[in-house]
């Protein structure tokens, strides 16, 4: 397996990089210019956010850097469960995408900036930098779409918090039942109920979320933290047997 680690001596002002990106090719490419330019370092690589946030604990890199349109990147609540594992950490994405709503979710998700891909790589350098000295980046012609994408997600999340709040104990643990596949008949036999008052709590459910089936509830669950989704389950809870370090740069780890 491949690991890498921060060098004891560590350079006075370099800001030290993690790079995610499925394809292997141009992550490789975009490394060895991230390493040209004076006080940027990349100490490893990553083909997915799982593989990340297994090298995170070690790396402990400034800026994280993620390749928006690789698949299941995008996916703005795996994106905030990697930026909740990384705290310490700047978030920037990369994209090819200009719908600004799709960057307000990034943005609302915890990124500290987007850059589009179409730029010069000049424009990323100082991307970089500035995100690290604690800035926003966005570019400038995205910038009010953004601000008020996010202005309306944070009304539409507070709207959905107070239909949440009026959830009981009883049915948000049918709501886990439901999401992990059982019927009214096997959720009713886990929680010692009837099969009716099961069907009514989802009933109840239903009306409270304005949703009209299970499968609309299970799809909000997973969407709204009521639930674990079983795709994001593991993010973080297992190591990846094909950590990379990049190949150039100052700081190298080793085979083992």
């Amino acid at each position: 397996m491949w690991l890498a680690w921060r060098a004891e001596e560590d350079v006075a002002g370099t800001i030290d990089l993690l790079l995610i990106d499925d394809q292997v090719l141009l992550r490789r490419t975009l490394s060895y210019m991230l390493e040209a330019q004076p006080g940027l370092a990349v100490l490893g690589e990553a083909d997915e956010l799982e593989e990340a946030v297994a090298m995170l604990r070690d790396l402990r890199p400034h800026v994280v850097l993620v390749n928006l349109d690789s698949p299941g990147v995008g996916d703005h609540s795996a994106l905030a469960a990697l930026i909740a594992s990384t705290p310490s950490a700047r978030v920037l994405g990369v994209t090819a995408v200009t719908d600004p709503s799709a960057h307000a979710r990034m943005i609302a998700a915890g990124a500290a900036g987007i850059v589009d891909k179409r730029h010069e790589p000049e424009v990323l350098f100082k991307a970089i930098r500035k995100v690290h000295a604690g800035e926003l980046w966005l570019a400038r012609y995205d910038m009010a779409a953004v601000v008020s994408g996010i202005v309306r997600l944070r009304s539409e999340d507070a709207h959905e918090a107070a239909k949440i709040a009026t959830l009981t104990k009883r049915e948000h643990e049918i709501i886990s039942c439901i999401a992990e596949g059982l019927r009214n008949r096997q959720v009713g036999e886990r929680l010692f109920i009837s099969e009716a008052t099961v069907r009514n709590h989802v009933s109840s459910i239903l009306d409270k979320l304005s949703l009209s089936d299970r499968l609309e509830l299970v799809l909000y669950a997973f969407t709204h933290g009521l639930a674990k989704s079983p795709q994001n389950t593991p993010l973080g809870g297992r190591e990846s047997a094909n950590h990379r370090t990049a190949t150039p740069g100052r700081r190298r780890g080793t085979q083992t």
